[in-house]
């Protein structure tokens, strides 16, 4: 009984784990890191607020077009996938957390904006400390270890852009060039891992579709 247990909750975590293999998930972490590449031009002419802001609606485009792509490309391969209950306890958890917390970085957002004029390394380390407790987060509770690894990228990309900035003249502390390098790494890891998913994961036969349909 308690290896049929054990057995039953690594295959719990096993499809909860599939679920973030179709990259769907790091597009849209680059779509949220482009933030930081465009939006320090864009405050020069829509200000501080509104340069964060005007990528809500963006977001907003990107989550139809993933949820499409979920729904049109990625279900029909892997079906509809449904958790254990301690997944879902945790699922729901990582959920009210992220939200919270993303009000949070929405503002602490606005404020590394309004501080990068500042000279010194604080804004540096304390929007480090904020991506690096954002991914850790997300690497525990979503339990994918490439988020951990997004995090320390973008964390330390923050003091590579603040010695651009101060040695070579880089423009906003050097944000656009690494964070456009963070954007285009976890953009291009998605991608390949979407198309690698959907590769290795034909569309299942109208014969099997059909004999799921009867005996599901």
């Amino acid at each position: 009984m308690s290896n049929e247990k054990i057995s039953l909750e690594q295959a719990d975590r096993e499809v909860f784990r599939s679920t973030f293999k179709d990259g769907l998930v790091d597009i849209f972490i680059s779509s949220w890191v482009l933030m930081f590449v465009v939006g320090p031009y864009l405050s020069v002419y829509l200000g501080d607020f509104w340069s964060s802001a005007i990528f809500l609606p963006f977001w907003a485009i990107v989550v139809m077009v993933l949820f499409w792509i979920r729904k049109n490309l990625i279900r029909p391969r892997a079906g509809l996938v449904k958790y254990g209950v301690v997944r879902r306890k945790k699922l729901s958890a990582f959920t009210w957390i992220m939200l919270s917390l993303n009000v949070l970085f929405l503002l602490l957002s606005i404020f590394a904006f309004l501080n990068l004029g500042a000279s010194g390394w604080i804004p540096a380390i304390s929007f480090a400390l904020m991506l690096l407790v954002f991914s850790s987060l997300a690497g525990y509770f979503l339990e994918v270890t490439r988020f951990y690894v997004y995090g320390l990228m973008m964390a330390s990309g923050l003091f590579i852009g603040e010695l651009l900035y101060q040695n070579f003249g880089f423009s906003h502390h050097g944000y656009p060039v690494v964070f456009g390098f963070s954007a285009g790494v976890i953009f291009l890891t998605g991608v390949y891992k979407l198309v690698t998913f959907i590769q290795h994961n034909p569309l299942p036969s109208e014969e099997q579709v059909e004999w799921e349909a009867n005996n599901g």
